[in-house]
């Protein structure tokens, strides 16, 4: 025993040290690992508030690490978009460089870049602009997605805008004496049969790229029912019967017409043909009896336009 117990304190650092040895080297045990890396001006930080982010290059690249085995939880997420400050005493407008590292990319300094995909890339490029202000003419947009029959106006709250974005880029709308035009406005949901006119307020979103409001834009849309008119029109039935009845059953004459009654839009109503409206008798699951009877025809719905309920009367006939 006393082999075992001799010289114990001695005995005691020795396997201290052992176990920190085993713990750091098998920390140390490194993989590569693949990650996209994005980067967009969003993710500068620390800006003053008279510059701002004109153009981040590169915008996206892989990035192939060397990692140890114990940070590899770190890397769970496959897109990595870090955050880069900008020096608190940088004022002045241009390119400001940042040297492509594993703090960088917001890891620990045993995290190691071996390469990126595409190749080169040693640093990534923040340009950054002046900000300059101007107030330029607003173009109404236009409206989509109303049904046939409805017109709609588009007012302004405001027709000069004020606008902010890179000193270079205001400058040259400023003397082009160009437009701050917006996405088109979407309305998918107005009754087609709007009786009286409505108004709805909508918040404006200028087109990519353009330069960006000051202040949201907000614009009124009128919606109004264009001049109605009601038109009829006579038109061809024919009789849809099942497979089996097809060959037992036939109509006498020369085949039902309906005179339907048309109400909508004036442009849309007055250019109506009979042979733009679709209408039929479906027999398929009525019970046939011989002789004349009076039944309700199907019609296909007309955008914009209403279709009064209309019957035909007809004589069925069976085939001997």
């Amino acid at each position: 025993m006393r082999w075992l117990i001799g010289n114990w304190e001695l005995k005691l650092v020795s396997l201290a040290v052992a176990v920190a040895l085993w713990t750091y080297t098998s920390g140390q045990v490194r993989v590569e690992r693949e990650i996209l890396v994005e980067l967009t001006p969003a993710q500068i930080t620390g800006l003053p508030s008279d510059l701002q982010v004109a153009a981040v290059e590169p915008a996206e690249f892989v990035a192939v690490l060397s990692v140890p085995t114990s940070k590899l939880d770190a890397l769970r997420d496959q897109v990595l978009r870090p955050q880069l400050s900008v020096p608190r005493d940088r004022r002045n407008p241009g390119d400001l460089e940042f040297v492509l590292t594993g703090r960088m990319l917001g890891f620990d300094a045993d995290v190691r870049v071996l390469r990126t995909e595409p190749g080169d890339v040693r640093s990534v490029t923040v340009r950054l602009a002046a900000i300059a202000q101007a107030v330029l003419p607003a173009e109404p947009p236009v409206v989509v997605g109303l049904p046939a029959g409805i017109a709609a106006e588009v007012r302004l709250d405001r027709t000069q805008v004020e606008v902010k974005g890179p000193r270079e880029i205001v400058e040259q709308a400023r003397n082009s004496s160009s437009s701050i035009r917006f996405d088109p406005i979407r309305l998918d949901n107005v009754d087609p049969f709007l009786a009286t006119p409505r108004e709805e307020r909508v918040a404006l979103h200028v087109h990519e790229g353009q330069l960006v409001p000051v202040e949201p834009l907000v614009a009124t849309v009128s919606l109004r029912p264009l001049r109605m008119a009601t038109t009829t029109l006579r038109v061809a039935v024919p009789v849809l019967l099942a497979p089996g009845d097809a060959g037992r059953w036939r109509v006498e004459g020369d085949g039902p017409r309906a005179e339907l009654r048309l109400t909508g839009p004036e442009s849309v109503v007055r250019a109506l043909k009979a042979e733009d409206v679709v209408a039929w008798l479906d027999l398929h699951a009525a019970r046939l009896v011989a002789g004349e009877q009076e039944l309700p025809v199907q019609v296909q719905p007309i955008d914009g336009v209403r279709i009064e309920p209309a019957r035909v009367r007809l004589s069925l006939v069976p085939v001997p």
